[in-house]
């Protein structure tokens, strides 16, 4: 069985003097004896004005940038969420997802 676990981690974003966290969550299916995961990741955004943001991410490979999941109504700063996809490619190449 895969760990969950070790496919979460952690980066810091500097902005304007502002220092925001987050958090990267794989999403998976738990419907099978092991874990599946999907493409899309539960991104959740410790900002320092706005509080805690969770939302979705997913890559566009159509449109070749990364994007804020259809249902999601969180408006999240296109360069904030293209800092998010980057840091998800560099934490799959570490992981292994």
């Amino acid at each position: 069985m895969v760990n969950y676990a070790e496919g979460i981690f952690t980066r810091e974003y500097t902005e304007g003097g502002l220092k925001l966290y987050a958090t990267f969550h794989p999403e998976v299916i738990l419907e099978t004896t092991e874990y599946t995961v999907t493409k899309r990741w539960l991104v959740v955004l410790l900002h320092p004005e706005y509080g805690l943001q969770p939302f979705f991410i997913l890559h566009n490979d159509l449109m070749k940038r990364w994007e804020t999941d259809q249902n999601d109504t969180h408006s999240i700063e296109d360069e904030i969420l293209q800092w998010c996809g980057r840091q998800i490619e560099r934490g799959k190449k570490m992981n292994s997802l």
